[in-house]
């Protein structure tokens, strides 16, 4: 059998069976249709001498009757499915919302507690740049600073919400906390720096004594007269070590016979030191020396016989009071 022959055959079989089927379906509709055509009738009887009255009604609108009734019930039904699910969720939507509010209160507090620990953070930060010569425009830059709050604002300005307010805190907060690490930045630079000068400025005994010549004003025993000492005279015992006082360079040594043997050390920053009235000389010029290093030992000369040494400070060419130095700064 060929194919042709194969569809055709097919044709033919699902054609029998639409014609079968339809032939089935219009005796079923008939059956109903001769159903619902016959009547019922339904008779009143009164227990009067009232005529009985007769109530005809056929089978098709009673069957129309309870398809209205089966459809109405469906439809209150679904209806009252959907108002019971709508007052769950406006109850599990209510719930949520308590549950939110509490939330709130406690995220409210929260902000509040971080709020004023990052103020309290700021405030010494600023406090500490400003003590240290930063620049005081940095920190009025600062929300919680010179800027006005939103509680100094003006009254005839509505008052913001809760939530405007905690947004604004939030912000102020992730502003001071950006400018607080700038500023902790600087403060660590300028600490190093101060640390850096420190290091090399004068600030230790160049040798154990006692001073008998303050910086100043003062009666020369040699001359007995006013005269004014640029740095201090400490007198010690013959031979004495004679350390420097910061580290540097040795940029001149000499000897004269009012002052004996001399050492001139440049410092960092412009410091300079110079220890004179030495008897020896443990160094050369041009060497390196840090602070404590052995340069020279105590002496005397023919002008002055008292073992001493005379010890000056100067910055650039002006000459500083030396024991404003010592043992004043630390490290």
């Amino acid at each position: 059998m060929d194919f042709k022959k194969y569809l055709t055959l097919q044709f033919y079989r699902l054609r029998y069976k639409y014609q079968e089927w339809k032939l089935r379906f219009s005796q079923f509709y008939n059956e109903l249709d001769l159903k619902g055509r016959e009547k019922l009738t339904i008779m009143v009887i009164p227990h009067t001498e009232r005529k009985s009255v007769n109530f005809v009604i056929s089978y098709k609108a009673i069957t129309i009757f309870l398809g209205i009734v089966i459809i109405l019930m469906f439809l209150s039904a679904v209806n009252v499915l959907s108002h019971s699910g709508s007052v769950h969720e406006l109850t599990e939507l209510n719930l949520s919302n308590i549950d939110f509010q509490r939330q709130s209160v406690k995220l409210k507090d929260e902000v509040s507690s971080l709020h004023s620990t990052v103020n309290y953070y700021y405030d010494r930060i600023s406090t500490l740049y400003i003590k240290l010569g930063g620049d005081p425009s940095k920190v009025s830059k600062g929300i919680g600073g010179s800027s006005p709050r939103i509680s100094e604002f003006s009254p005839e300005i509505e008052k913001p919400n809760d939530i405007t307010l905690e947004t604004y805190r939030i912000k102020e907060d992730i502003h001071n906390l950006k400018l607080s690490r700038e500023l902790s930045e600087e403060i660590i630079t300028m600490i190093k720096k101060r640390k850096s000068i420190i290091k090399h400025t004068p600030s230790i005994w160049p040798t154990r004594g006692y001073v008998m010549f303050p910086y100043g004003k003062f009666i020369s025993p040699i001359t007995g007269r006013e005269e004014f000492n640029q740095g201090v005279d400490i007198a010690s015992f013959p031979g004495s070590e004679v350390v420097v006082t910061a580290p540097g360079l040795v940029y001149d040594i000499g000897y004269s016979q009012s002052t004996g043997y001399y050492v001139k050390v440049a410092h960092k920053y412009g410091w300079k030191t110079i220890y004179s009235n030495l008897d020896r000389v443990k160094i050369k010029k041009n060497d390196k020396i840090s602070k404590g290093d052995i340069i020279g030992y105590i002496g005397k000369t023919s002008d002055n016989p008292i073992y001493h040494l005379h010890y000056e400070v100067h910055v650039g060419t002006q000459t500083l009071n030396p024991f404003s130095f010592l043992n004043q700064i630390q490290e």
